[in-house]
This record gives structure tokens, sequence and C-alpha cells, in this order.
């Protein structure tokens, strides 16, 4: 492994666990065993390594992402299920086959979400925005029912819902599989993809909630 991915490694790990502010430069070079002139020399400073670490974690995700989508649009066969598969799929798939602690991913976001700043907002609209546009433009293609704000909010529902059960599955956590005694597993990604697709695809089908609360208003 090169100094540059020992750097990277080793604050991915850290910022993860830790917290952005919580994690000295000191601590992810005393972690990755190199010295603080190697990070200055690769990132510049802990901003910039802040930005490389979000982007390392997103981008290689969202490219496959955006190549089931792709293909989904040049074959034809766009479906609301196949679309929410082209979202979901890949970061679960990710995260429960990453070596080592494989919730990271979604550590890192949270951590990120739990303390905004302007480094990690600037680097996650940067390489999540304009992706997510396009599944929501995707999922209108497909309900026709639903208005942009209705795509937008299942859009989000979707995410939380995502990164919960990926990060349920935590070895430390396992609150899910603990409740159900064992029958819900949630070490095993094709069963997670199966049964966060049909939760919402569900989501996505039901009736437009806008409409439901004008109709409701006008009969009182």
């Amino acid at each position: 492994m090169s100094t540059k991915e020992k750097i990277t490694t080793s604050a991915l790990t850290l910022f993860a666990t830790r917290g952005f502010d919580a994690t000295t430069l000191k601590d992810i070079t005393t972690h990755a065993n190199v010295n603080v002139a190697a990070i200055h020399y690769h990132f510049g400073n802990k901003d910039d390594l802040i930005r490389v670490v979000l982007e390392s974690v997103a981008q290689p995700i969202n490219a496959l992402r955006m190549q089931a989508l792709e293909k989904l649009s040049g074959d034809g066969t766009l479906t609301l299920e196949r679309i929410v598969d082209a979202l979901v799929a890949p970061p679960i798939m990710h995260s429960l086959r990453t070596t080592g602690d494989s919730r990271l991913l979604v550590r890192l976001l949270m951590q990120a979400r739990a303390l905004p700043q302007a480094t990690t907002n600037a680097a996650i609209f940067e390489q999540y925005d304009a992706m997510a546009l396009l599944f929501v433009e995707s999922f209108m293609k497909v309900t026709p029912g639903l208005n942009r704000a209705e795509a937008f909010w299942r859009y989000s529902f979707t995410i939380g819902a995502m990164m919960y059960i990926i990060s349920d599955g935590d070895k430390n956590y396992h609150r899910l599989n603990r409740l159900s005694a064992g029958l819900c597993d949630t070490d095993d990604p094709t069963v997670i993809i199966n049964q966060l697709v049909a939760f919402v695809v569900a989501g996505f089908a039901a009736p437009n909630v806008t409409l439901l609360a004008r109709r409701k208003k006008g009969k009182t």
C-alpha cells in the first residue's frame, strides 16, 4: 500500500469512527505510520484530505449507480423496481463486501450529517446532488401520478431507509437480527436489497399525498 493510500485509509477509519473535528492530523499520521509532511505533500491540508476521503467512497458507488441507470434507459427497461435497485444495490453490496469495518461508508456520511460543516457539505453536494436529481427524474418517468415534491420526499426516505439498514448490520449493533431472533439476516446483501426494494417500490407506488390532502380539505 502506498503512503497516499495508507493516509486515505486511516483518515477514512478515523473520520468515520471519531468524527471530522475530533480527528487530528497527528491521529491520522500515527494510525497510518507516516509523518505529517506526507499529508501536506499528498493532500495539502485537512480540508483537502476530507474532500478526497469523501470522494474516494462516493465515486465508485455512484459510478455503478449511473452505469445501471444508463443501461436501463438505453435498453428501454426503465421500471420502478429496477430504478430502486440501481439506487440502493451498489452501496449495500459495497458496504457488506468491504473487508474490515464494512459500515464505514454509512458512518462517514452520518458523521458529515450530524455535524455539518462547509468542507463536508461541499464534498457531499458535489458527489451526490447531480446523481440524486437524475434518479428523481427517473422516478417521475415511471410514476406519473407523483409531482416533483413527492418524488423528492420519497427519494429522501429511500436514502434514509438504506443508510439505516446498512448501519443496523454493524457487528456491534445487529438490532434487527436480535429483535427478530435471527429471522432477519442483516449480513446478506441480497436479502437486504430484495426487502428494501420491495418496501421502497410500495412507497413510490402509494397515492400522491398532496392530492389526497387537497381532496380531504375540499370535502370539509
